[in-house]
């Protein structure tokens, strides 16, 4: 199969990205007997393997291998030479196909197949998605020739291709919005390629959807209920095959990204797709919204059905989302085996060696790499506008809250996935104080300890690893913990972000709303938006919406609009620094608003200048001041989609441009 899955990329050419001469070239010795390649279902599995390789880790895939050119929003701030840099200074053009980062890639070299090298520069990007899609349409072309496979065979094998049809398409309408839906095999012949835009985001959506929905009804629950179905041969003498298939597409994976391309398509920008002028923040496509909210009550009842072990995580276990404490890459971080019996693992990229990275944590952490000037450092206006106080409110509503106390009583997860001052960096007994503890104020060791300080903003993300990571770089060596035993992976799809885009999508209703629960066949007792969004607080011991909120003097279970704020702003906490930002600040057509395009940085004094702990008390943070560090470059509608490169938009008409380039 390594044999086939070499040739496939000589094979097989872009879809819309080149001439039609160029298109259909390829050397004679390129070819391979379809028949050979169908003809059972092990050889059809190994023609559908390079699909899996096509998905891609963001926050591994750019061209420079920092973990920094996916935090493309107001999270973060970083060297303007980045992908993030470009994109705010509203430079699209460095991200459309043949640029670079995790959109696209530069051309690999013809005979090496881009996943078969570990450069960063050459792995799959979004816009390669047109490769996977041209596979999965063969796939379904030649289904009648799996003579030698069974109906269970033939299924997985189809709704696997079903699957990453839909999938990749969504993929790419995410970034460049409204695209031909490709569900044939292009030839060339005719202009079959000639295909116009749809006119509406929608139009291609509802393609997706159906794809989608035929992948549900053909593949399991889970690949290993497979092991002793007489139906299934390859696992009647594959025994190797039990037990290692939790990338394998089943059900929670396609319920989930099923859901995902309805709310996305249900959601302000894409309901508004040719708009001229922004639309209203909470005009979603209701009906697309309840449909999403079936599909993610499916995964919600496999949850609650323990199912592939899927379970929320808690704040005791919190961490093993992101990173391990080992090498082996078998141990995955947000699986079930390593979180302790139940896991928020959904769907990922390939883990294999080179997409189990320490690129994040050397990039967001003080000590990992010194003079990286590409780090990224949150922006004070993202944590200052997302992660609330401990009374379950957002800082700005709270009027126990004290801008001059800006670390004092902050929602809890403020603390898991930040470093602030005086926080420890290095645990090794006898380390230096003054690296020790985070300096973090104007003028502290931490913040000052590269050519980087334009950028230092008075935090640093501790999402990725734990802080005893820390001796790439390292300015004394004896200093540091020397912890390297360690993977940190980002997730393309976990349970917590079902959840949360189940409350979006009901309380974007007025069926549902806030409080209303929903009545699906398949899940009686779906929980309602407020439920589920307290369920999640409730880990962290943050307060009911109910009980924040009353405390104010609001009814939150009569204010729909608020409570979709609300459910953003949990949505923002949870994922943040996940690459989710910019998709959502776009969609819900937030984006180019003032409070999103300032980045700011938080400067600060200590009142005693001691190379000591936080938890020591010795020391309090005084003088917060707001400084603007970059003003983001977004303007309606043209920073809301990334431009198509001028050789597509110029292959036919009815190909046209996105607004604005």
């Amino acid at each position: 199969m390594k044999k086939i899955n070499k040739l496939i990329v000589i094979v097989l050419a872009v879809v819309l990205a080149s001439s039609c001469e160029d298109y259909l070239d390829r050397p004679k010795q390129a070819e391979l007997p379809v028949e050979d390649v169908f003809k059972d279902f092990v050889h059809a599995q190994g023609f559908i393997e390079v699909m899996y390789r096509y998905v891609v880790n963001y926050s591994n895939s750019g061209n420079q291998n920092d973990g920094s050119n996916f935090l493309m929003g107001d999270e973060a701030v970083s060297n303007t030479t980045m992908l993030p840099g470009r994109f705010d200074a509203g430079a699209f053009w460095h991200a459309v196909p043949n640029g670079s980062g995790y959109l696209d890639r530069p051309d690999a070299p013809s005979n090496i197949p881009a996943w078969e090298q570990n450069n960063a520069t050459i792995r799959p990007g979004i816009w390669d998605g047109w490769r996977a899609i041209r596979i999965a349409n063969i796939v379904l072309a030649n289904m009648d020739l799996m003579v030698g496979a069974t109906q269970t065979e033939k299924n997985l094998i189809r709704g696997q291709a079903l699957f990453f049809r839909a999938f990749f398409h969504s993929e790419i309408m995410k970034f460049w919005g409204r695209i031909p839906y490709i569900d044939f095999v292009v030839t060339g012949n005719d202009g079959d390629f000639k295909l116009p835009r749809p006119a509406t985001y929608k139009e291609c959506a509802m393609k997706a959807d159906a794809d989608y929905a035929a992948a549900a009804e053909l593949l399991p629950y889970s690949w290993d209920d497979l092991k002793n179905d007489p139906n299934a041969q390859m696992y009647t003498f594959k025994t190797e095959t039990y037990g290692n298939n939790l990338m394998r597409i089943n059900k929670a994976i396609v319920y989930s990204f099923k859901g995902k391309n309805l709310l996305f398509a249900a959601s302000p920008l894409m309901k508004n797709s040719t708009s001229a002028t922004p639309p209203d923040t909470y005009d979603y496509d209701q009906e697309l919204c309840e449909m999403a909210a079936s599909d993610f009550a499916r995964v919600i009842q496999m949850d609650n059905d323990n199912v592939n072990n899927l379970g929320l995580a808690n704040k005791n276990n919190y961490t093993k989302l992101f990173y391990t404490n080992t090498t082996n890459v078998t141990k995955w971080p947000g699986t079930a085996s390593y979180m302790g019996g139940e896991g928020e693992y959904i769907f990922s990229s390939t883990a294999i060696g080179i997409n189990f990275a320490t690129a994040l944590p050397k990039s967001c952490l003080p000590y990992a790499e010194a003079g990286a000037a590409n780090s990224p450092r949150p922006t004070h206006n993202f944590i200052h506008q997302t992660f609330g106080t401990a009374n379950g409110l957002a800082c700005d509503e709270d009027l126990s809250f004290s801008p001059q106390n800006e670390f004092l009583n902050r929602d809890p997860r403020f603390y898991l996935n930040l470093v602030i001052d005086g926080d420890t960096l290095i645990r090794k007994q006898g380390a230096s104080a003054d690296r020790k503890y985070a300096q973090l104020y104007t003028t502290g060791f931490a913040r000052l300890r590269q050519n980087n300080a334009a950028y230092e903003t008075g935090y640093f993300i501790k999402k990725w690893s734990d802080v005893s990571f820390n001796t790439q770089g390292g300015v004394i060596s004896g200093d540091f913990d020397g912890v390297t035993s360690f993977n940190s992976f980002r997730m393309n799809m976990r349970l917590t972000d079902v959840y949360l885009m189940y409350a979006e999508a009901l309380a974007a209703t007025e069926k549902y709303g806030v409080d209303k629960a929903p009545n699906f066949a398949h899940l009686p007792s779906a929980p309602s938006a407020i439920e589920v969004i307290n369920l999640i607080r409730s880990r962290f011991d943050v307060p009911t919406v109910q009980a924040a909120y009353s405390s104010i003097g609001i009814d939150i279970l009569g204010n729909r609009p608020k409570f979709i704020d609300v459910v953003r702003r949990e949505r923002s906490i949870e994922l943040a620094f996940e690459g989710q930002r910019w998709d959502d600040i776009r969609r819900w057509v937030i984006a180019h608003k003032p409070e999103y395009k300032t980045k700011t940085a938080l400067e600060f004094d200590r009142n005693v200048y001691t190379n000591v702990s936080r938890a020591s008390g010795a020391f309090q943070n005084i003088n917060f001041k707001v400084k603007t560090v970059r003003e983001r470059i977004c303007d309606y509608p043209k920073h809301y989609w990334i431009p198509f490169a001028i050789k597509q938009t110029e292959l036919y008409q009815g190909f046209d441009q996105n607004p604005g380039w």
